[in-house]
């Protein structure tokens, strides 16, 4: 690491969280790799696998994030491992679409600015749907808006929970070196564990570290918690992010880091 390189605390999971990691480090700055979300399976795999028999004959998978393709494509590929060309694709956002993409699906219709379920059915695609029938791949108690969106259009809605978010076991002590000048969280969960698990006393410091979120939505949260510098990335990708780090590094510069 170069004298003007800065240290960055990365909250999301793997195996999108390594990754980031690792692009930081490309780039000569340090990156510390805090996962405050642990991916485990959903309370009922069953009804999960059941639901899940039923894809082929869907109009639409939605795919509400990157972990939703990760956690429900080995099942999917098991049930169906030749999808029918009635059965359409689509993501919340470009990065989920990636992830489908190496999955093997190629065609996969996704918003190509904010990353979110109000701009999903804006899309033509989710306008006259009435009759349709529509998977939504998700994580446990994720936003409710989509599938009630698309109901009151006339579509038939299968939510199929394939993950939920729990709190890691993660031993704060290992961390406890690191100067951190700037925090990365990408979901709701990501930032209301994190101080979870730094504690109160962890937190008082914490907080006055700037902070990269990437919704609005993330950001008020992240200022009821009590951050002072939010920055929004234009979305949830690793490039929206590193382009955030890069216009704000003189700012990040000019901030005492803190200790986890």
């Amino acid at each position: 690491m170069g004298n003007n390189a800065i240290s960055v605390l990365i909250t999301r999971p793997d195996p999108q969280g390594s990754v980031l990691c690792e692009r930081i480090r490309e780039r000569g700055d340090n990156a510390i790799h805090f996962p405050t979300i642990e991916i485990i399976a959903p309370d009922n795999q069953a009804l999960m696998l059941e639901k899940i028999t039923t894809i082929g004959e869907q109009d639409w998978l939605i795919f509400i994030s990157p972990q939703a393709v990760f956690s429900s494509i080995p099942y999917i590929r098991q049930a169906w491992p030749i999808m029918g060309d009635t059965v359409n694709f689509a993501a919340i956002g470009a990065g989920t679409a990636q992830a489908l993409h190496e999955a093997g699906y190629q065609n996969v219709v996704h918003p190509l600015t904010d990353w979110n379920s109000e701009e999903l059915l804006k899309l033509p695609e989710f306008q006259a749907i009435n009759e349709k029938k529509i998977a939504v791949i998700r994580g446990e108690n994720g936003r409710d808006l989509l599938e009630k969106s698309l109901v009151e259009r006339g579509a038939f809605v299968t939510p199929i929970v394939c993950y939920r978010r729990a709190l890691p076991n993660i031993h704060l002590q290992k961390y406890t070196e690191f100067l951190i000048n700037v925090i990365v969280c990408t979901s709701y969960d990501s930032i209301k564990n994190l101080k979870i698990l730094v504690g109160e006393m962890g937190w008082k410091s914490l907080k006055q570290t700037p902070c990269v979120v990437v919704s609005d939505r993330i950001k008020k949260l992240a200022h009821d918690l009590g951050f002072q510098t939010i920055w929004v990335a234009k979305n949830a990708s690793h490039e929206a992010i590193l382009k955030m780090l890069a216009q704000k590094r003189n700012e990040i510069c000019q901030i005492k880091p803190m200790k986890l």
